[in-house]
């Protein structure tokens, strides 16, 4: 490199620090704004499931969309602690169910407010969400993909245009420069909430699953014991024995994924405990 390029590099280099030092450090959200713009989250939600629970008519704010987003997401693990220590784990569900109708009214009015039809996109959403239930494994990568779709349309700033929904909402716009920061961070909480959720929720229908797996494996065992009780005439004491017996066997379940095979050792060592009780039964 030639002596005039490098003194031509160092003064651009130089340059350019020295508009770093002059450009202002980035403002963050105004603390008032913030506040506000929470309160104006709750009330987009509680009026998002009441007043609005079916007006698929209209418009909706990005501030409107993703202050419901956010609020509602932020609702499921409190419900979910709820419904444990109430034992009824499916509140979150419940209440999931209960909030899927004025969930779809707002995206429509946010796909309105776009300047889109919302029918289609409804539509595909309704099929994936269903076909999620039905087969994840094949389902969760359209589902994935056609998720980032939505995300990218419901982040879209106001249409300008009357278009077939009406006058342009102001609304958009009411926390001027820190607006957009709001609208992200909302954004932010409300997809970070949900991802955990859904991760959540495969493991929740993991593990009960599992646990209906077992249940239904001791129903087996003691409908087995059961008949060979009636056909050895066992006494009431004797089958008690063979039920203590059992009850041992039967901790091996706990926490475990059930195989065919491992089934069919279990019903076997409860044929035995029974026929174990028989034996000490006819000894005595």
């Amino acid at each position: 490199m030639l002596i005039k390029d490098k003194d031509i590099l160092v003064q651009n280099e130089d340059n350019i620090a020295a508009e770093d030092k002059l450009r202002p450090a980035p403002k963050g959200i105004d603390k008032e704004h913030m506040h506000e713009a929470w309160g104006d989250a709750f009330d987009y939600y509680l009026r998002g499931i009441t007043a609005k629970y079916l007006q698929f008519r209209g418009r909706a704010t990005r501030l409107e969309f993703w202050g419901f987003a956010v609020v509602s997401s932020l609702l499921y693990l409190p419900l979910y602690l709820l419904g444990d220590y109430i034992d009824m784990p499916l509140l979150p569900y419940y209440y999931a169910l209960a909030t899927l109708i004025p969930s779809f009214a707002v995206t429509a009015r946010r796909l309105h407010d776009t300047n889109k039809r919302s029918a289609l996109y409804l539509a595909v959403t309704a099929v994936l969400m269903a076909f999620m239930f039905i087969n994840p494994t094949y389902a969760s990568v359209p589902a994935l993909a056609w998720a980032v779709v939505m995300i990218k349309l419901l982040s879209k700033p106001t249409d300008d245009e009357d278009g077939l929904y009406g006058e342009k909402n102001k609304d958009d716009e009411i926390y001027g420069s820190d607006n957009e920061p709001i609208i992200a961070k909302f954004r932010f909480l409300a997809l970070v909430m949900s991802a955990i959720w859904i991760i959540a929720t495969g493991v929740l229908f993991d593990n009960w699953s599992r646990e209906a797996e077992q249940k239904g494996t001791i129903e087996l065992i003691y409908e087995e014991v059961e008949a060979l009780a009636q056909k050895e005439n066992l006494s009431a004491d004797e089958i008690l024995k063979a039920q203590t017996a059992m009850k041992q066997i039967l901790r091996q379940l706990q926490g475990q994924a059930i195989s065919e095979k491992k089934k069919q050792e279990l019903i076997m060592q409860a044929v035995q405990s029974v026929k174990n009780a028989a034996t000490s039964g006819n000894g005595e």
